[in-house]
Parts: structure tokens; C-alpha cells; sequence
């Protein structure tokens, strides 16, 4: 009986875990979770995953390959305020999610925290520190190539005020799946003198 209890308790605190990043994280894939959540082997992770599906902690889409996210089962267990989600944001999600994970998974990751100083304003899609300097990520998905070298525009300002207040220059952190558009924002960034890291 004990042991069953035990056993009962592993497994709601894992479901919690996955529930807490899944609100984290908006959509994963398995391999994303698995990664995030040690959730060890393939089918491992599936027989978790399936388990959830099951209880319906969590929601399944398929998008070329099989997406969670929380149900509202899950979003009240977890006391989460998620809001309604979009399936326009899929593809950018786990594009985020990715590098997230490529970066070591920064404990500090806040996505979308608007960024202002005097009038002006920018909302990175992820913002870290390492090592106490400050780290801004974007994902380059559906924007015009001009969105995003106004983008860098801005980053240009405010690393020049981070440098004044901070004494470091941030690192503006491009994720693209295009070669193509990696060479313009690597290009627009040395044209702005603006310091960066292109995934």
C-alpha cells in the first residue's frame, strides 16, 4: 500500500512537472519535453505523454508531428492563467522552444517582458542573463525582413543604454531557419554595430 502511494505521488509530481512547462512553455513536442523534463527513452516519454492525454491533463494537435499543450483539465490543476492559444504560434513556439533548450535552458527566461526606456519599447521573445549581462532573443518566423531590421534598429539604442547603465553591451540572439535570411540579419546587425549570435 505504501509503495503504491509512492508510486501514485512519483507519478502526479512528473505530470506536475510536465503541466508547469507546458505552461512555460505554450506548445512542446515530446523530444522537447523529453529533454526539459528528463523523461529518459522514447518510449518512455510516449507511455507519459499517452498517460496524460489519458487523464486529459494535456492536448495532443498533429502538425507534421504530434504537439501538447495543457488542456483546461491541466490549466486548473496546475492554477495555471494561460489563455486561449493560437495555432498560428506553433511554429514560432517550438522554433523558441529549440533554442531554448540549444542555450542550455537559462533558469532566467522570460518570454515576451516588454523592454522599455524613455519612449521607446521592444517585447524580445525571450530574454535571459548570463553571467549578469543581458541576453535578447528573437525568432525569425513570419516578419518582413524590414520588421526585423527596424528590430535592430532599437537593439541598437538599447545597448547603448544597457552599456551606460550596466557597463556591458547585450547580445542580440537571432533564431532562423533560413540561410538566406540568417546572412541579411547578420548583415543588418554588423551594419547597426549591434553585438550577435545568429542560430
Amino acid at each position: 500500500m505504501i509503495i503504491l502511494l509512492a508510486q501514485q505521488q512519483k507519478k502526479n509530481l512528473r505530470h506536475e512537472q510536465i503541466m508547469l512547462s507546458l505552461d512555460n512553455l505554450t506548445y512542446a513536442t515530446r523530444e522537447q519535453l523529453q529533454i526539459i523534463n528528463n523523461l529518459g527513452g522514447d518510449r518512455n516519454a510516449q507511455r507519459i505523454l499517452q498517460c496524460m492525454e489519458k487523464e486529459k491533463l494535456i492536448n495532443a494537435a498533429r502538425y507534421e508531428k504530434k504537439i501538447y499543450y495543457l488542456s483546461n483539465r491541466g490549466k486548473q490543476r496546475i492554477g495555471s492563467k494561460q489563455g486561449d492559444l493560437k495555432k498560428s504560434w506553433i511554429t514560432h513556439t517550438l522554433m523558441r522552444n529549440d533554442l531554448y533548450i540549444k542555450l542550455g535552458m537559462p533558469k532566467e527566461w522570460y518570454k515576451e517582458r516588454p523592454v522599455t526606456w524613455g519612449d521607446n519599447k521592444l517585447i524580445p521573445d525571450a530574454t535571459f542573463k548570463k553571467r549578469g549581462e543581458f541576453h535578447f532573443v528573437e525568432i525569425d518566423n513570419q516578419q518582413t525582413m524590414k520588421t526585423n531590421i527596424e528590430k535592430i534598429a532599437k537593439y541598437r539604442e538599447l545597448s547603448n543604454v544597457i552599456f551606460k547603465q550596466f557597463n556591458h553591451t547585450p547580445i542580440l540572439i537571432w533564431h532562423s531557419l533560413s540561410e538566406f535570411r540568417k546572412n541579411k540579419l547578420r548583415e543588418a546587425c554588423k551594419k547597426a554595430g549591434v553585438k550577435h549570435v545568429i542560430y
